[in-house]
């Protein structure tokens, strides 16, 4: 599925996150490389209007010391990052993996666009800024919702605390394009080693695609359950992956399912934040 797995981090993230420990887990999992990317954020900057108040001499001198103090703080960001991309990379190295370092400047959502190629793996932080907050349901970083929507890339998105996952959710709808991505899941080994439910969502209930779903996993030597729920599945999967213990969801974002309006609609933020652990969000 991915050529490169770019774990993105912003100018708030630190060597210890566990944006580093999933991109790592990831990369080993599905034998890609890695590559640690610090976006350091270009932000739009205003400039008091002094005209009127100050004489000419002035106001060009206060432009002068402020593009100045700007210029330093840009300086400093950058060198921060890239002491943080070198302990980051030296903390996740080992034999098995050696990750590359990259540092751009420039709006979020544009680097990214320019930095993923299409089967890239994107692995962003469930939390942003707030990246130690210990209640995630309330902690969604700011970006994610939009890049989940637009950003045409699979992605991993890390909770704030690493954990190695052993129990996992497939979200499936039961949809062709839904058996094409358990196939994927199964070739790049995201699930070999884990328990896996298969869930299918739907009003009324139906076994029957879970059923399918499962047995194509268990074909493939994977150790799958089908589940049926009925309801609502924005309120479903993420209280049914808490009760049990789910630590890694894998669901499509595009499919003719009530899961591509989840996703791709106003609830997106809801059902993010509300799914625990690592969530793989397929394309």
């Amino acid at each position: 599925m991915s050529r490169t797995i770019i774990a993105c981090f912003d100018d708030q993230a630190r060597s210890d996150s566990a944006i580093g420990d999933y991109a790592a887990w990831a990369a080993r999992r599905i034998e890609a490389p890695l590559c640690l990317l610090h976006v350091l954020e270009q932000k739009v900057i205003t400039h008091e209007d002094y005209s009127g108040q100050i004489g000419l001499g002035t106001r060009e001198r206060m432009l002068e010391e402020r593009t100045e103090e700007e210029g330093r703080m840009i300086r400093q960001a950058r060198d921060e990052g890239r002491q943080m991309l070198e302990a980051l990379k030296a903390r996740l190295t080992d034999d098995t993996l050696t990750p590359q370092t990259q540092q751009r400047h420039g709006v979020l959502a544009e680097t990214l666009r320019e930095q993923c190629q299409k089967e890239d793996l994107l692995v962003l932080g469930r939390c942003g800024h707030q990246h130690d907050h210990e209640d995630e349901s309330t902690s969604l970083g700011a970006h994610l919702e939009d890049l989940a929507q637009h950003l045409d890339v699979p992605m991993l998105i890390a909770p704030a605390r690493f954990q190695v996952p052993a129990r996992a959710m497939v979200a499936f709808d039961g949809s062709e394009r839904g058996l094409e991505q358990l196939s994927r899941l199964v070739k790049w080994g995201w699930l070999e080693g884990l328990e896996t439910h298969v869930v299918h969502v739907s009003e009324p209930a139906d076994k029957a695609p879970a059923e399918r779903g499962a047995e194509l996993l268990k074909a493939a030597g994977i150790d799958a359950q089908p589940v049926t729920l009925e309801g609502d599945a924005g309120r479903k999967l993420p209280a049914y992956a808490r009760e049990q213990a789910i630590d890694f969801v894998a669901m499509g974002a595009y499919g003719h399912s009530s899961l591509r309006r989840f996703l791709m609609g106003s609830t997106t933020h809801r059902l993010l934040e509300a799914m625990p652990g690592a969530i793989l969000l397929m394309r």
